[in-house]
């Protein structure tokens, strides 16, 4: 097809896409064209367009009879669940709000009342499933909402936030351009699709009309067995992920075009083998927000580059930095009710090039002594060290002796932890020098696949002296 008419064909599709009403409605659409294709593969179970929307319409039907309505809380443990019901509540028009795994009941009824949702959606393990409604009235909407994603809750119960379909569909035509994701996409992903990143990834791969991949299994050799079964073309995983992925593939796999992370940095040495294991990939990482879409973006070809350094802002985002030092996004792609240009109090700066050079969360900076320390910097730093296999650092602060660091280290094998302490005194100024170093076997991940913090705190707590 002439490249012309092509471009004109898929601004067609485009508009007829971008006109839906949410994403059952768009699920139905490439069901529609193409109830052939493939659209969900998971372990060893697969799904064509056809046969998921054949998934969504009877658990609709039952939702609708069982009285859903509103701003819905959704617990399922499996990816399949997740995503039925997310598509299955979209169709009956209530608002899906995906709840993180691991959750206490506690922590489940107080995110239900503070938000003032309607209820809760379970899918029970054997496949039952039950509402239970909240009693709360439902309170109208300013935008048209079709979703609701949860704050990180790092200080007190989440906050749901709400998403237009626009918020996510308008941008998919830039972002799906620059990840090179396309009708022959097969995208593999895994973890919880409580996560932004794996449910918008997920969409927008339904957009496209491709293929997504994912499993169960947090094993690295049944993930490598995936990719190469389905000849997996596009890789999206968080970087703790992609480290344990990278370390247990020993044979290159020449089929991925593109493999793009966020939510952590990438250091030198992961560049490195990610590109011996993948001889044929553009890497990019990327700098989002759960608040926004994405944000800017950097293609990694040196290893030796700055791993702080994020990139440029996508096509039509804004990005500039305030008098006080943090990032400010300008983007009409956002939840609901964000005030632009917004800002998720990260730090950082542009550089001459105007990208963007990212300085950490302003709560995870460290004051030692009068001397400011980035944790952003450290983690760096320790990755760099050798026998480091990886490394987290957490800001400790102490009434008495002032704010100091915590260093979680895992060491490669051969590597004993005397030598790592040393060669973390040789290569760090004194101040930068962690007051606490501990050691683990692996670094603890929570189910959206990122470091899982509270855990890290309270294992430093365990350890104090």
């Amino acid at each position: 097809m002439h490249e012309g008419i092509r471009k004109l064909a898929k601004r067609q599709l485009d508009l007829e896409k971008q006109g839906l009403g949410n994403y059952a409605d768009l699920l139905f659409w490439q069901a529609r064209r193409q109830p052939q294709k493939l659209a969900l593969v998971i372990d060893d179970e697969e799904l064509t367009y056809g046969a998921l929307w054949q998934r969504v319409v009877p658990m609709a039907l039952e939702a609708s009879s069982l009285g859903v309505r509103g701003d819905v809380l959704v617990e399922a443990e499996d990816f399949l669940s997740q995503l039925t019901s997310f598509l299955a509540l979209q169709a009956i028009g209530a608002r899906p709000i995906l709840l993180h795994h691991g959750l206490q009941a506690q922590e489940v009824r107080a995110i239900l009342t503070e938000n003032g949702l309607q209820g809760i959606w379970r899918c029970l393990q054997g496949g039952a499933r039950v509402f239970e409604p909240s009693g709360f009235s439902a309170r109208p909407h300013e935008e048209p909402d079709v979703l609701g994603v949860l704050s990180s809750g790092s200080t007190g119960t989440p906050k749901v936030m709400y998403r237009t379909y626009a918020s996510w569909a308008g941008f998919f035509p830039v972002q799906d351009e620059i990840f090179r994701v396309a009708a022959d996409t097969v995208l593999f992903l895994q973890g919880s699709l409580s996560f932004t990143g794996n449910t918008n990834s997920w969409l927008s791969v339904l957009y496209e009309g491709g293929t997504v991949v994912t499993s169960r299994l947090t094993r690295c050799h049944v993930w490598e067995e995936l990719l190469r079964r389905h000849q997996v073309n596009v890789l999206y995983i968080v970087p703790t992920k992609l480290q344990l992925l990278s370390r247990a593939m020993t044979v290159p796999y020449a089929g991925l075009r593109t493999l793009f992370t966020g939510s952590q940095l990438l250091s030198p040495a992961m560049l490195r083998r990610l590109q011996q294991i993948f001889p044929a990939v553009t890497i990019l990482l990327y700098y989002g927000a759960s608040e926004l879409n994405y944000i800017t973006y950097a293609v990694c070809k040196d290893p030796d580059r700055d791993s702080s350094n994020l990139g440029r802002p996508f096509p039509g985002i804004g990005v500039s930095v305030g008098d006080d030092g943090l990032i400010y996004v300008d983007t009409p792609y956002h939840v609901s009710g964000a005030k632009i240009p917004f800002t998720v109090r990260d730090t950082g700066y542009l550089n001459e090039e105007g990208e963007l050079i990212f300085g950490g969360r302003r709560a995870a900076w460290i004051n030692k002594g009068g001397v400011k320390l980035s944790t952003i910097r450290l983690e760096l730093a320790l990755k760099a060290l050798p026998g480091v296999a990886d490394a987290v650092v957490l800001p400790v602060r102490d009434s008495l002796r002032g704010d100091t660091a915590a260093a979680f280290l895992v060491a490669e094998e051969g590597s004993s932890e005397q030598q790592i302490r040393q060669a973390v005194r040789h290569a760090l100024k004194p101040v930068e020098v962690p007051d606490k170093m501990v050691f683990l076997p692996q670094i603890p991940l929570n189910d959206r696949g990122k470091v899982d913090r509270p855990a890290l705190k309270r294992l430093f707590g365990a350890k104090k002296p």
